[in-house]
């Protein structure tokens, strides 16, 4: 997974006063103690042997693009539950005593103040080898109370999982939120199994993100020569990709998806790379030129013909930067590690009338790599969505983008085909 750090300072530079997340755990260093400085682990009855629960990273499966998950592994079948005990009153009619039993997982932090944050977020999936269950349940406690939640619907990919924080209801105080608790017990569909989490969170909105998905794509020639005009109704419906949900915001908050949303399709030939962007915004704001034009609506598009990981400023990679209007009044472009403006050449941009679709063709001497059948390049598409008019000035939607380290970042993945 991706780290908050970048994040955050990003948040910052475009001078955008959102709250930041708390983060509990992205579990990407393998340390014991979670985000918070805290102490995590696994607990259980120590006096009950036949059951446990075991907490390990897991650095082979994560949400993401880079990182590590926490893996989870319980079993509570008891030979204590259901025991039968004899009474006072007949030695031959013993009594049935249930002692259902539980464990799980906790994460203890520092008093957090949550009055700004709405939702608890994380990510979550199942062990389809080892089995895993339906639901489980989330406590969070204040320091005098705990409240739980019941998680339905985990499966054996990655689900994100948003749950309003209202429905916590027992909590008295969310100035003084101090754990985290995952419990297996009667609501665990299964009585063992073992489960996969990643980034664990409050946040702000239902829609803010830490990480976003690792994504490949696979694009072919088109059937016929490919018109760069802004009519993009000669482009197939399957060719379509969406990045209009919430797991594909990378920063800021919009007020739906009729704020800020994208679609987009590539094709491919001897010549050029092919993008077509279709997208929705309340509003076309831009009023910057040059290295500035990502402040204002503008489409983003990285390109690392190396591979998918890149260094940043890298002059061999391409952060491309296409905005439907500018300072000057029309459409500008940008190519930021390259400090210049793409020519005419280099790349066609045709904008719609309505300044809401546009194709462009990428000419691959520009990229300084040749098309071909099974190459493979680094790619996402991020749409940069700023609002002068309502509340929420500023939003970006990402295809595919994490950070792996410090100025190392990761894209998704296009073959040619």
């Amino acid at each position: 997974m991706k780290r908050w750090g970048l994040m955050l300072a990003l948040v910052v530079g475009y001078g955008v006063a959102f709250a930041a997340p708390v983060v509990i755990d992205q579990f990407n260093d393998g340390k014991k103690e979670n985000a918070l400085g805290g102490a995590t682990g696994a607990w259980f009855d120590p006096e009950d042997k036949s059951i446990y629960c075991r907490a390990e990273n897991d650095p082979a499966v994560f949400f993401g693009l880079a990182g590590q998950s926490l893996r989870l592994e319980y079993d509570i079948r008891s030979q204590r539950e259901n025991t039968q005990r004899p009474t006072n009153y007949s030695v031959a009619f013993p009594v049935t005593v249930s002692n259902p039993a539980f464990n799980g997982y906790y994460s203890i932090f520092p008093p957090q103040n949550l009055e700004r944050h709405s939702h608890l977020i994380f990510w979550a999936k199942g062990d389809a080898e080892r089995g895993y269950p339906r639901s489980f349940k989330v406590e969070i406690k204040d320091g005098q109370t705990a409240a739980g939640y019941v998680v339905e619907g985990l499966t054996d990919r990655w689900r994100r999982f948003a749950i309003p924080l209202r429905e916590f209801r027992g909590i008295r105080d969310w100035t003084n939120i101090k754990e985290f608790v995952i419990v297996f017990a009667s609501e665990a569909n299964r009585k063992d199994g073992a489960i996969h989490l990643d980034d664990i969170y409050f946040a702000e909105s239902e829609e803010q993100n830490l990480s976003l998905p690792a994504e490949e794509m696979t694009i072919a020639e088109p059937d016929r020569p490919l018109t760069v005009d802004g009519d993009l109704r000669d482009w197939p419906k399957k060719a379509w990709h969406d990045i209009a949900d919430a797991t594909r915001v990378e920063l800021g908050a919009r007020s739906g998806k009729k704020d800020a949303a994208a679609r987009f399709a590539l094709a491919w030939d001897a010549d050029n790379l092919y993008l077509a962007v279709q997208l929705t915004d309340n509003e076309i704001v831009n009023n910057e030129e040059g290295d500035a034009l990502w402040k204002g609506d503008c489409l983003e598009v990285f390109l690392v013909p190396g591979g998918t990981e890149f260094t940043w400023g890298d002059p061999a990679v391409y952060q491309l930067g296409f905005a439907p209007t500018s300072a000057a009044g029309n459409p500008g472009r940008w190519a930021w590690f390259q400090r210049r403006a793409p020519k005419n050449d280099e790349t066609r941009v045709v904008w719609s009338k309505d300044r809401r679709a546009v194709e462009i063709a990428l000419a691959w001497s520009f990229l300084k790599m040749a098309g071909g059948v099974n190459r493979d390049l680094g790619f996402t598409l991020a749409f940069h969505d700023a609002d002068a008019k309502d509340v929420t000035p500023e939003c970006k939607l990402n295809w595919s983008f994490g950070t792996t380290g410090t100025r190392r970042h990761r894209v998704g993945k296009l073959v040619l085909r």
